[in-house]
């Protein structure tokens, strides 16, 4: 049965952004997957090493009943926990980048009409773009979680368009947080629900995948009278924690589908005469 291309400049609803964009990753996840294997997974596998080992490694180091300890690998930790998150930016950045450079040529050039070596040379600078975006927004949203949680939610929501528009638009990173910020605003409810749905999935993936080993080995010490070292757990757990990372990093191009297909549904509402790149 021949698939049908997914046209994604159109006006939706919430259900129907949810459901063409599941039918988008279902129809595409061959070419989506080997994408990724071959210039993202590695990465991705590296980063879940780094989790593992912060997670083994620095957090079982601590101390809470001895408050010198605590206070001396105060700074270490923070310096740990710092590489840690911007190595999961960087990390994040390279599979977004990635991702949308792929719905780009989908979009401008058409299903089957383009190869993955035809846009791979776009990977790493539409990644670049991702990670100055990614770390902008990151500092928006933590000032804004800074000053109340309200002002933090506000900002994470309408921002959430910024990289899709940066990569998709290419006219600087000022436009695009300013015409998230427009285009957003126009239907700011329905864009949160997007988010949060795209954020319950991931973290319900997370959760799913974590059972096996909160069965396996976990939870019996979580009710002995004995408390646990995290490094004292066994290799196949932290196996399983790492391989539980690369799934749910993965994942994470559900909601960023989320977010391609809200932004297009913004602007045909709201500006369909609007040249949506440079070239047209």
């Amino acid at each position: 049965m021949e698939q049908t291309e997914i046209r994604f400049r159109k006006q939706r609803d919430v259900g129907v952004i949810i459901s063409d964009s599941f039918d988008f990753l279902k129809q595409e996840a061959k070419p989506l997957l080997r994408m990724i294997g071959i210039y993202v997974l590695p990465f991705v596998i590296l980063y879940a090493g780094a989790q593992v080992y912060f997670q083994r490694n620095v957090l079982s180091k601590f101390d809470l009943t001895n408050p010198e300890s605590l206070m001396a690998d105060i700074g270490p930790f923070y310096l740990n926990l710092f590489m840690f998150m911007f190595f999961g930016l960087f990390v994040q950045s390279l599979l977004v980048g990635t991702f949308y450079s792929y719905l780009e040529a989908y979009i401008k050039h058409g299903k089957g009409n383009f190869q993955l070596t035809d846009i791979s040379p776009k990977f790493f600078a539409n990644s670049l773009l991702a990670l100055g975006a990614s770390f902008i927004f990151a500092i928006i949203v933590f000032f804004g979680a800074m000053m109340c949680l309200i002002p933090g939610l506000y900002f994470a929501n309408t921002f959430s368009l910024a990289v899709f528009i940066l990569i998709f638009e290419k006219k600087g990173i000022s436009d695009a947080l300013s015409r998230s910020w427009r285009l957003v605003n126009t239907n700011w409810w329905n864009t949160l629900l997007l988010n949060i749905v795209g954020v319950i999935i991931f973290y319900v993936v997370g959760l799913v995948l974590s059972i096996p080993a909160m069965i396996m080995g976990v939870s019996p010490s979580l009710f002995s009278n004995e408390i646990t070292n995290p490094a004292d757990y066994p290799n196949w757990y932290w196996v399983l924690n790492g391989i539980s990372s690369v799934i749910t990093t993965i994942v994470l191009i559900v909601p960023f589908t989320f977010q391609a297909f809200q932004y297009f549904n913004l602007a045909e509402r709201n500006d369909p005469t609007r040249p949506l790149t440079p070239q047209e």
